[in-house]
């Protein structure tokens, strides 16, 4: 065999290598597509149609030194796929919080907040995530200004809401099913 026939049989191998690579580029992107924020609007939207007639659904509670909350966890197909909390301050407030999940991930979230200390202020929230927790979008308004998001605050909304999760992996007897 020729040196030739090496370099060939070695072009045909990169050739090969591109044309795998550009073949899983293009897989993983198209697993990922939903994850935008028009994918996740049409995700919210079929929730809210299964919510109409849910599945099941429970009751839960939890509670800190600082709050405490009542939520309903919303199933489909034994799967979480809505949270509707009425979370409490100890210290004048309540936040209504609405949770969005598809197959295990928080991806919409909106929160409706009311607090009294020092003065009565409120506040909105809607924000879109991603399975690995950042955000791709948010509206922000507290006293009828918009405002920015820190990530600090997105952090404590998506802890907040995986301890629900975990509350309610714990506790359901219907994911225990």
């Amino acid at each position: 065999m020729s040196v030739a026939f090496y370099f060939k049989l070695i072009d045909v191998m990169k050739l090969y290598q591109i044309m795998i690579f550009a073949l899983l580029v293009v897989l993983i992107s198209c697993g990922r597509k939903e994850y935008t924020e028009k994918g996740i609007l049409e995700i919210k939207k079929e929730i809210d149609s299964l919510l109409h007639n849910p599945e099941a659904e429970e009751h839960f509670d939890w509670g800190s030194a600082d709050a405490y909350s009542n939520f309903r966890a919303y199933f489909h197909n034994s799967k979480l796929i809505f949270i509707n909390e009425d979370y409490h301050y100890r210290k004048g407030g309540e936040i209504f919080n609405l949770y969005y999940f598809k197959d295990g991930n928080m991806l919409y979230y909106t929160g409706r907040e009311l607090t009294y200390v020092p003065k009565k202020q409120s506040k909105s929230l809607e924000m879109m995530v991603d399975p690995d927790g950042n955000v791709i979008t948010y509206e922000n308004v507290a006293n009828g200004q918009k405002s920015g998001l820190s990530s600090e605050d997105s952090k404590k909304i998506i802890e907040h809401a995986r301890v629900l999760e975990k509350i309610i992996s714990e506790r359901s007897s219907i994911i225990r099913k």
